[in-house]
């Protein structure tokens, strides 16, 4: 059975993926035939799909705010800047971290991992992806990835939130690529959590990982500048996104296992499999990819309540982030308690 992994965005928040995904692969020993990251999401997939735990546990427990992000001025940034804070210290880890020494042994691992973004020019959801032969996206275009060096520019595209850090222009200088001179921000924009590409891929077991609180109480702070009520509407944003995402897919899921519930109860009754065919044929190729699907499995792993780090989890705090690391190891194992006997034979 084809495993995907999907990691949402949530920038400091992802600290909680970790602790799920540490857990995932040491006491589980999962492995993912796809690997599907937003904003942090796309920081912490091409560790993920190398089972490089440690540096990605020190990745999201060591780093301050300071180290990443480094504050404008604000009236210059709003007048002649494009973002709020430079990602001068984020760009510097992505280089650290994502060598071209680690982009051979991916590339090397077969490892599919999808990273999302959104063109600034074009409005498209584009997906930059390792997958030597990716599907065509239905309401998304995919990048195949050409250099260690577009990879990383890719992945820091999709961690960068637009207003708040700028624009990457992926292509830029880089042979035998499209549009140079387009912008590319914070997947995100369009998608919180790639549970539609992974499903393009052909997976058939998802385990997702939405850092947004499953149950969102009201703030009561008072949101009295600017920079506040902007940090809380993408917040807003954030969660609207959020919701849609998983709504859709929820829905499209709950119609192929449908579709093999009605199937199965037909057999059962005598109806043979030409007439199946019949029942169910159809030359549309839309119509194909449901009705002649295996049933596909979603495991949703997100934290109960809201994760510390601020709104858009701009704020790193080792300490907290350490925290965050142990909520998701508690929620994966809650979440697994909760299963049916003989759901976690995940092998």
């Amino acid at each position: 059975m084809k495993k995907a992994l999907i990691i949402s965005g949530g920038g400091s928040k992802g600290a909680f993926a970790v602790g799920v995904v540490k857990d995932l692969e040491t006491t589980y020993r999962l492995t993912f035939d796809t690997v599907v990251g937003t904003s942090t999401g796309a920081l912490i997939a091409p560790l993920a799909a190398l089972n490089q735990l440690d540096v990605l546990e020190t990745l999201y427990t060591s780093v301050t705010t300071d180290d990443l992000l480094e504050a404008q001025n604000l009236g210059a940034s709003i007048w002649n800047g494009n973002s709020l804070y430079t990602a001068n210290g984020l760009g510097s880890k992505v280089r650290q971290i994502y060598t071209d020494a680690f982009y051979n042994q991916l590339l090397a691992s077969g490892a599919k991992v999808y990273l999302t973004t959104t063109c600034l020019q074009s409005q498209e959801l584009v997906v930059y992806t390792t997958d030597p032969d990716p599907a065509a996206g239905t309401y998304y275009r995919t990048e195949k990835i050409k250099s260690a060096e577009q990879f990383r520019r890719a992945v820091m595209a999709s961690a960068s939130q637009p207003v708040f850090m700028p624009p990457v222009r992926i292509n830029k200088d880089l042979p035998g690529t499209n549009n140079p001179a387009f912008q590319y921000v914070d997947g995100g924009t369009r998608e919180y959590a790639g549970i539609g590409i992974a499903l393009e891929a052909g997976a058939q077991e998802l385990f997702t990982i939405l850092l947004s609180a499953r149950n969102n109480a009201p703030d009561q702070s008072s949101y009295n500048d600017l920079l506040a009520i902007l940090l809380q509407t993408v917040a807003v944003f954030i969660t609207d996104v959020a919701d849609n995402d998983l709504f859709a897919s929820r829905q499209y899921i709950h119609f192929i296992n449908y579709i093999n519930q009605v199937k199965a109860a037909m057999k059962a009754d005598g109806i043979t499999d030409a007439a199946l065919d019949r029942y169910f044929g159809s030359t549309n190729p839309d119509y194909q990819n449901l009705i002649n699907r295996a049933p596909v499995k979603l495991h949703i792993l997100q934290p109960d309540a809201a994760l510390d780090g601020g709104p858009g989890g701009l704020v790193f705090d080792p300490a907290k982030m350490q925290q965050m690391v142990q909520l998701g190891k508690t929620a994966l194992q809650h979440y697994v308690a909760r299963l049916r006997p003989g759901e976690t034979d995940w092998a």
